[in-house]
Protein backbone atom coordinates (compact mmCIF):
# COMPACT_ATOMS: atom_id res chain seq x y z
CA UNK A 1 0.00 0.00 0.00
CA UNK A 2 1.43 3.45 -0.62
CA UNK A 3 0.67 6.78 1.09
CA UNK A 4 1.03 10.27 0.32
CA UNK A 5 2.05 11.44 3.61
CA UNK A 6 1.40 15.25 5.20
CA UNK A 7 4.24 15.37 7.89
CA UNK A 8 2.93 18.85 9.04
CA UNK A 9 4.57 21.25 11.00
CA UNK A 10 5.08 20.34 14.47
CA UNK A 11 6.53 16.73 12.69
CA UNK A 12 9.52 18.54 12.22
CA UNK A 13 9.75 20.51 15.73
CA UNK A 14 8.31 19.26 19.16
CA UNK A 15 6.45 16.11 17.52
CA UNK A 16 9.82 14.90 16.10
CA UNK A 17 9.33 11.46 17.98
CA UNK A 18 5.62 11.44 16.50
CA UNK A 19 7.07 11.28 12.82
CA UNK A 20 9.89 8.93 13.54
CA UNK A 21 7.56 6.49 14.91
CA UNK A 22 4.95 7.37 12.33
CA UNK A 23 7.82 6.30 9.60
CA UNK A 24 9.02 3.31 11.74
CA UNK A 25 5.64 1.78 12.15
CA UNK A 26 4.32 2.30 8.42
CA UNK A 27 7.80 0.31 7.20
CA UNK A 28 6.64 -2.44 10.08
CA UNK A 29 3.24 -2.61 8.63
CA UNK A 30 4.10 -2.64 4.59
CA UNK A 31 3.05 0.69 4.09
CA UNK A 32 5.05 2.79 1.84
CA UNK A 33 5.07 6.63 2.55
CA UNK A 34 5.09 9.04 -0.50
CA UNK A 35 5.91 12.59 1.68
CA UNK A 36 3.90 15.91 -0.28
CA UNK A 37 6.09 17.42 -2.49
CA UNK A 38 6.47 21.14 -1.46
CA UNK A 39 3.78 21.05 1.31
CA UNK A 40 2.58 24.02 3.94
CA UNK A 41 1.22 24.48 6.84
CA UNK A 42 -2.79 23.19 7.15
CA UNK A 43 -4.39 25.92 7.91
CA UNK A 44 -4.84 25.64 11.32
CA UNK A 45 -4.98 27.81 14.69
CA UNK A 46 -3.56 30.81 13.83
CA UNK A 47 -4.90 30.96 10.12
CA UNK A 48 -8.45 33.14 11.36
CA UNK A 49 -9.90 33.88 7.40
CA UNK A 50 -11.82 30.81 6.12
CA UNK A 51 -10.60 30.63 2.68
CA UNK A 52 -7.22 31.44 3.65
CA UNK A 53 -7.51 28.48 5.17
CA UNK A 54 -8.94 26.53 3.35
CA UNK A 55 -6.98 27.32 0.56
CA UNK A 56 -3.89 26.44 2.50
CA UNK A 57 -5.46 22.60 2.96
CA UNK A 58 -6.28 22.47 -0.74
CA UNK A 59 -3.08 23.13 -1.89
CA UNK A 60 -1.94 20.15 0.04
CA UNK A 61 -4.35 17.79 -1.41
CA UNK A 62 -3.73 18.95 -4.96
CA UNK A 63 -0.08 17.93 -4.91
CA UNK A 64 -0.76 14.50 -4.97
CA UNK A 65 -2.78 11.72 -6.74
CA UNK A 66 -2.52 9.39 -3.76
CA UNK A 67 -4.95 8.90 -0.86
CA UNK A 68 -3.44 11.57 1.79
CA UNK A 69 -2.39 10.23 5.43
CA UNK A 70 -1.80 12.60 8.26
CA UNK A 71 -0.33 11.51 11.84
CA UNK A 72 -1.50 14.99 13.41
CA UNK A 73 -5.06 15.07 14.33
CA UNK A 74 -5.24 18.96 13.81
CA UNK A 75 -4.42 18.60 10.73
CA UNK A 76 -6.63 15.34 9.70
CA UNK A 77 -9.41 17.32 11.10
CA UNK A 78 -8.52 20.74 8.93
CA UNK A 79 -8.09 19.15 5.29
CA UNK A 80 -11.05 17.04 6.18
CA UNK A 81 -12.92 20.29 7.34
CA UNK A 82 -11.31 21.50 3.82
CA UNK A 83 -12.76 19.24 1.96
CA UNK A 84 -16.36 19.89 3.32
CA UNK A 85 -16.17 23.46 2.85
CA UNK A 86 -14.94 22.95 -0.95
CA UNK A 87 -18.22 21.17 -1.98
CA UNK A 88 -19.70 24.56 -2.18
CA UNK A 89 -19.09 25.82 -5.67
CA UNK A 90 -18.58 29.92 -4.72
CA UNK A 91 -15.87 28.78 -2.29
CA UNK A 92 -14.18 25.95 -4.45
CA UNK A 93 -14.08 28.94 -6.97
CA UNK A 94 -12.52 31.65 -4.58
CA UNK A 95 -9.53 29.06 -3.66
CA UNK A 96 -8.88 27.82 -7.33
CA UNK A 97 -8.47 31.74 -7.97
CA UNK A 98 -5.70 31.56 -5.35
CA UNK A 99 -3.95 27.71 -6.74
CA UNK A 100 -1.67 26.80 -9.69
CA UNK A 101 -3.09 23.14 -9.62
CA UNK A 102 -6.95 23.50 -9.67
CA UNK A 103 -9.08 21.67 -6.92
CA UNK A 104 -11.65 19.34 -8.35
CA UNK A 105 -12.42 17.30 -5.27
CA UNK A 106 -12.56 13.07 -4.78
CA UNK A 107 -9.45 12.95 -2.29
CA UNK A 108 -9.21 10.61 0.00
CA UNK A 109 -8.15 11.68 3.67
CA UNK A 110 -6.81 9.47 6.38
CA UNK A 111 -5.40 9.31 10.31
CA UNK A 112 -2.10 7.39 10.72
CA UNK A 113 -4.22 5.54 13.18
CA UNK A 114 -6.84 4.32 10.47
CA UNK A 115 -3.53 3.15 8.78
CA UNK A 116 -2.70 0.89 11.20
CA UNK A 117 -5.97 -0.86 11.85
CA UNK A 118 -6.42 -1.14 8.30
CA UNK A 119 -2.66 -2.84 7.55
CA UNK A 120 -3.48 -4.83 10.62
CA UNK A 121 -7.22 -5.77 9.70
CA UNK A 122 -5.95 -6.75 6.25
CA UNK A 123 -2.87 -8.81 7.13
CA UNK A 124 -5.58 -10.72 9.57
CA UNK A 125 -7.69 -11.06 6.70
CA UNK A 126 -5.01 -12.60 4.80
CA UNK A 127 -3.82 -15.17 6.88
CA UNK A 128 -7.71 -16.67 7.21
CA UNK A 129 -7.55 -16.63 3.46
CA UNK A 130 -4.53 -18.48 3.27
CA UNK A 131 -3.14 -22.34 3.53
CA UNK A 132 0.16 -21.10 4.89
CA UNK A 133 0.77 -20.38 8.53
CA UNK A 134 -0.57 -16.73 9.32
CA UNK A 135 1.99 -14.27 10.06
CA UNK A 136 0.84 -12.09 12.88
CA UNK A 137 2.41 -8.96 13.10
CA UNK A 138 1.75 -8.38 16.60
CA UNK A 139 5.30 -10.06 17.40
CA UNK A 140 4.96 -8.42 21.13
CA UNK A 141 1.71 -8.82 22.20
CA UNK A 142 1.17 -5.91 25.41
CA UNK A 143 0.21 -7.90 27.69
CA UNK A 144 -0.50 -7.22 31.06
CA UNK A 145 -0.04 -3.29 30.24
CA UNK A 146 -3.05 -0.77 30.78
CA UNK A 147 -3.75 2.10 28.52
CA UNK A 148 -5.98 5.07 28.96
CA UNK A 149 -7.28 6.22 25.29
CA UNK A 150 -6.63 10.25 24.62
CA UNK A 151 -8.87 10.65 21.55
CA UNK A 152 -8.38 14.75 22.44
CA UNK A 153 -11.29 16.53 20.95
CA UNK A 154 -10.59 17.11 16.83
CA UNK A 155 -9.75 13.60 15.82
CA UNK A 156 -13.34 12.78 14.98
CA UNK A 157 -14.90 16.41 13.93
CA UNK A 158 -15.92 17.52 11.48
CA UNK A 159 -18.33 14.26 12.11
CA UNK A 160 -19.11 11.32 9.27
CA UNK A 161 -15.31 10.67 9.31
CA UNK A 162 -12.97 8.13 11.51
CA UNK A 163 -15.83 7.45 14.16
CA UNK A 164 -18.61 8.72 16.32
CA UNK A 165 -18.16 12.50 17.28
CA UNK A 166 -19.65 11.82 20.74
CA UNK A 167 -18.33 7.73 21.54
CA UNK A 168 -15.66 6.47 19.33
CA UNK A 169 -14.23 3.42 19.98
CA UNK A 170 -11.40 3.21 17.44
CA UNK A 171 -8.37 3.95 19.78
CA UNK A 172 -10.11 1.23 22.44
CA UNK A 173 -10.51 -1.47 19.90
CA UNK A 174 -6.85 -0.99 18.48
CA UNK A 175 -5.80 -1.15 22.13
CA UNK A 176 -7.00 -4.66 22.55
CA UNK A 177 -5.64 -5.95 19.00
CA UNK A 178 -2.62 -4.88 20.40
CA UNK A 179 -2.66 -6.96 23.53
CA UNK A 180 -3.31 -4.15 26.31
CA UNK A 181 -6.17 -3.52 28.02
CA UNK A 182 -8.22 0.19 27.71
CA UNK A 183 -8.98 1.46 30.68
CA UNK A 184 -12.12 3.94 31.48
CA UNK A 185 -11.25 6.93 30.81
CA UNK A 186 -14.13 9.63 31.49
CA UNK A 187 -12.15 12.70 29.94
CA UNK A 188 -10.81 10.90 26.97
CA UNK A 189 -12.29 13.89 24.46
CA UNK A 190 -11.50 16.45 26.58
CA UNK A 191 -10.06 19.08 25.04
CA UNK A 192 -5.86 19.38 26.03
CA UNK A 193 -6.31 23.58 25.85
CA UNK A 194 -3.13 24.04 23.64
CA UNK A 195 -4.81 27.13 22.08
CA UNK A 196 -5.74 28.73 25.03
CA UNK A 197 -2.28 27.54 27.08
CA UNK A 198 -0.56 31.26 26.65
CA UNK A 199 -3.66 33.38 27.20
CA UNK A 200 -5.26 31.73 29.73
CA UNK A 201 -2.90 29.59 31.67
CA UNK A 202 -4.81 29.18 34.60
CA UNK A 203 -8.07 27.67 32.90
CA UNK A 204 -5.59 25.64 31.07
CA UNK A 205 -3.46 24.19 33.47
CA UNK A 206 -7.28 22.90 35.78
CA UNK A 207 -8.21 21.21 33.07
CA UNK A 208 -5.35 19.50 32.26
CA UNK A 209 -4.26 18.02 35.82
CA UNK A 210 -8.03 17.02 35.17
CA UNK A 211 -6.68 14.60 32.39
CA UNK A 212 -4.07 13.04 33.90
CA UNK A 213 -5.48 12.98 37.28
CA UNK A 214 -8.37 11.06 35.87
CA UNK A 215 -5.96 9.19 33.76
CA UNK A 216 -3.92 7.98 36.79
CA UNK A 217 -7.37 6.87 38.35
CA UNK A 218 -8.53 4.86 35.62
CA UNK A 219 -5.60 2.55 36.69
CA UNK A 220 -3.82 2.94 33.57
CA UNK A 221 0.26 2.49 32.72
CA UNK A 222 0.56 4.98 30.19
CA UNK A 223 -1.96 7.46 28.12
CA UNK A 224 -2.56 7.10 24.12
CA UNK A 225 -2.46 9.72 22.10
CA UNK A 226 -3.00 10.71 18.58
CA UNK A 227 -2.16 14.26 18.48
CA UNK A 228 1.06 16.36 18.94
CA UNK A 229 -0.40 18.92 20.32
CA UNK A 230 -2.19 16.63 23.30
CA UNK A 231 1.28 15.19 23.70
CA UNK A 232 3.43 18.30 24.50
CA UNK A 233 0.31 19.06 26.88
CA UNK A 234 0.51 16.20 28.73
CA UNK A 235 3.42 15.00 28.57
CA UNK A 236 5.81 18.29 28.52
CA UNK A 237 3.76 20.23 30.34
CA UNK A 238 3.41 17.32 33.02
CA UNK A 239 6.29 18.51 35.57
CA UNK A 240 5.36 21.94 35.29
CA UNK A 241 1.50 20.87 36.26
CA UNK A 242 2.75 18.58 39.17
CA UNK A 243 4.93 21.51 40.30
CA UNK A 244 2.10 23.99 40.55
CA UNK A 245 -0.38 21.86 42.23
CA UNK A 246 1.71 20.17 44.13
CA UNK A 247 1.35 16.68 43.43
CA UNK A 248 2.57 13.70 41.76
CA UNK A 249 1.40 12.53 38.10
CA UNK A 250 4.36 10.99 36.58
CA UNK A 251 2.33 8.96 33.84
CA UNK A 252 3.71 8.21 30.63
CA UNK A 253 2.14 9.85 27.24
CA UNK A 254 2.89 7.28 24.20
CA UNK A 255 1.84 8.28 20.58
CA UNK A 256 -0.19 5.67 18.88
CA UNK A 257 2.49 5.12 16.76
CA UNK A 258 4.76 4.63 19.45
CA UNK A 259 2.24 1.94 21.32
CA UNK A 260 1.85 0.75 18.30
CA UNK A 261 5.64 -0.32 17.39
CA UNK A 262 6.38 -2.35 20.87
CA UNK A 263 3.42 -4.44 19.91
CA UNK A 264 4.90 -4.93 16.40
CA UNK A 265 8.49 -5.65 17.75
CA UNK A 266 10.52 -2.35 17.32
CA UNK A 267 13.02 -1.29 19.89
CA UNK A 268 12.47 2.50 21.86
CA UNK A 269 15.06 3.70 19.67
CA UNK A 270 13.63 3.18 16.43
CA UNK A 271 10.27 4.67 17.79
CA UNK A 272 11.74 8.09 19.69
CA UNK A 273 10.93 6.57 23.22
CA UNK A 274 14.09 8.59 25.34
CA UNK A 275 12.47 11.78 23.29
CA UNK A 276 9.65 11.79 25.44
CA UNK A 277 9.43 14.08 28.07
CA UNK A 278 7.94 12.04 30.89
CA UNK A 279 10.38 8.28 31.01
CA UNK A 280 8.62 5.50 29.29
CA UNK A 281 10.88 3.44 31.19
CA UNK A 282 8.22 2.10 33.45
CA UNK A 283 5.83 0.71 30.50
CA UNK A 284 8.99 -1.14 29.42
CA UNK A 285 9.83 -2.55 32.37
CA UNK A 286 6.17 -4.08 32.88
CA UNK A 287 6.29 -5.19 29.26
CA UNK A 288 9.75 -6.66 29.73
CA UNK A 289 8.75 -8.35 33.27
CA UNK A 290 5.15 -9.68 31.32
CA UNK A 291 7.11 -11.48 28.43
CA UNK A 292 9.68 -13.09 30.92
CA UNK A 293 6.76 -14.32 32.99
CA UNK A 294 5.15 -15.65 29.48
CA UNK A 295 8.21 -17.24 28.98
CA UNK A 296 8.49 -18.96 32.23
CA UNK A 297 4.88 -20.11 32.06
CA UNK A 298 5.49 -21.42 28.46
CA UNK A 299 8.85 -23.21 29.74
CA UNK A 300 6.98 -25.09 32.29
CA UNK A 301 4.22 -26.23 30.29
CA UNK A 302 6.85 -27.53 28.04
CA UNK A 303 8.14 -29.59 30.74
Amino acid sequence: MKLAYYPGCVARSTGREYEISTRAVCRALGVELEEIDDWNCCGATHVSNEIVSTALAARNLVRTELPVMASCSICYSRLRAAMIRLEDKNVRARVNAALEVKYEGEKEVEHIIETITGALSKAEDQDQDSDKEPEDLVVRPLAGLKAAPYYGCLLTRPGGGIDSPENPSILENLIRTLGAEPTDFRLKMKCCCGPIFMPEEDAASKTLIRILRNAKESGADFVVALCPLCHLMLDANQPLLEKKFGEKIDIPILYVTQMAGLALGLGAEELGLSMNSVSTRPVLEKLAEAEGEGAEEEGAEVC
